[in-house]
């Protein structure tokens, strides 16, 4: 007979999440105490954080400010995904344009996204227009080189094996090569996933009266601190709730792709 899930797994699993919470109740449980004890109002109270958090990103706060800030989050890096996606297969397919573009490749990717804010205000002007391309942007050059080094750096065995079989074509980009590359290009859109909502928060700044950066901003200027940290609390669950998203979408691409093993019934006598 098979089981699911084998009799110690749920345990195992518990002990590793009760671990892994430690040091951040550890860190909250600190912060409350200090801030009680210091009163001071650059570091308001727990309470009054969470107050704030729920007045002013919720309701009509979501609508306003939250959602705007996603939709130009989500535009700005599937954009930048399928434009280097692209882009790395056609350098990781055709070794002469490779070494046509590489300067310009190398030079563009050491250029930090937040400091061409300007450039970007310049050519697209002060909108939604201009988070999205500055986000593309921060995407597009990492997702290129991961993505022509893993076609690249594919085993040649693959391609044997294609010839063998007459994969040609789109059919063997498709199965052989792009799975092979999985690895590089996830990796890569996972660094950028974290780098899109900073470039976001960032230029929202920068060039936009709406979203949570430019809330939490006119927060601190105002000298509304409990709004403020709660921007930045609204951040890290936007951050941590990606990233976990991410993870399991990943992980099906890669068993998907052969890369992981199946999921395990866990059979038993």
């Amino acid at each position: 007979m098979s089981v699911p899930v084998s009799l110690g797994a749920v345990p195992r699993r518990l002990g590793a999440f009760a671990w892994q919470a430690v040091l951040p109740v550890a860190l909250v449980l600190g912060y409350q105490v200090a801030a009680s004890a210091a009163r001071n109002p650059f570091f308001p109270a727990l309470p009054d954080i969470w107050q704030a958090f729920v007045t002013s990103w919720t309701g009509p706060g979501f609508t306003r400010d939250v959602a705007p800030s996603l939709i130009d989050l989500f535009a700005g890096y599937v954009l930048g995904v399928a434009s280097g996606l692209a882009g790395g297969i056609v350098l990781g397919r055709a070794p002469r344009v490779r070494a046509a573009l590489n300067p310009l490749v190398s030079f563009a990717l050491t250029l930090p996204p937040v400091a061409l804010l300007p450039l970007f205000l310049m050519l697209l002007g002060i909108g939604p227009q201009m988070q999205i391309g500055v986000i593309a942007f921060s995407v597009f050059f990492t997702l290129l080189i991961n993505t022509t080094e893993g076609l690249r750096s594919a085993d040649p065995a693959l391609g044997d094996l294609s010839a063998v079989y007459r994969i040609g074509g789109l059919r063997r980009l498709l199965v052989v090569q792009l799975p092979a590359a999985a690895p590089y290009i996830l990796a890569a859109m996972r660094t950028c996933l974290s780098t899109a909502v900073l470039v976001m928060v960032v230029s929202e700044m920068v060039g936009a009266s709406q979203g949570i950066g430019a809330q939490t901003l006119l927060a601190q200027q105002s000298f509304a601190y409990e709004q403020m940290w709660a921007g930045m609390l609204l951040l890290a669950v936007l951050g941590c709730l990606l990233n976990a998203l991410f993870t399991l979408a990943e992980r099906a691409v890669l068993r998907r792709a052969g890369l992981l093993p199946a999921t395990s019934t866990g059979a038993r006598p």
